[in-house]
């Protein structure tokens, strides 16, 4: 399978995967710059539950859609908000200029880990319509799909899961 260029890499997975948090460490490990694509939208567009309450998900997805095709480089960690995948454009973009890894959690564990968070469920496309059940449930074969690489996460400490990620995706 084509892995796409190894000169980016671009984390997608659900909110409370770990996308940022093993984003940064990934990037500081290899000397690669993070870049957060939920700081992108808000740059353009103000706090991402506002966008939506305010111009409707489907503004809301345009706004990220053009983010996420304005990506470019070399030498960056991408990390995505979790309706990336509901873009064939900006994911095709993604695959083309980096490795794709999605980051596996089980609902169970996402469910544990926002909750831990005392994160308030806000800014994702779909959950006041679907649930966050549902959302995980369409989500996640578009995930698998665009993925050059899955890798299932346990709850174990970032290090670890930053070795695991490295060892996917480094010859």
């Amino acid at each position: 399978m084509d892995m796409g260029s190894a000169d980016n890499i671009t984390l997608i997975g659900m909110p409370g995967s770990g996308k940022s948090t093993l984003g940064r460490a990934l990037a500081d490990r290899l000397g690669y710059e993070f870049v957060d694509g939920d700081e992108i939208i808000r740059s353009m567009g103000g706090a991402l539950q506002h966008i939506i309450d305010s111009h409707g998900e489907k503004r809301f997805l345009e706004i990220e859609e053009a983010a996420l095709l304005s990506l470019g480089g070399k030498g960056k960690v991408f990390s995505p908000g979790g309706s990336c995948v509901l873009s064939s454009a900006a994911m095709n973009h993604l695959r083309s200029i980096s490795v794709v890894l999605f980051l596996d959690v089980a609902y169970a564990n996402l469910v544990k880990r926002l909750s831990l968070d005392g994160v308030e469920l806000r800014g994702i496309v779909g959950l006041k319509e679907l649930g966050l059940q549902e959302v995980y449930k369409k989500r996640r074969p578009l995930y698998l799909k665009y993925a050059h690489v899955v890798v299932r996460l346990e709850d174990r400490p970032i290090r670890e899961n930053v070795e695991l990620l490295l060892a996917r995706i480094l010859p």
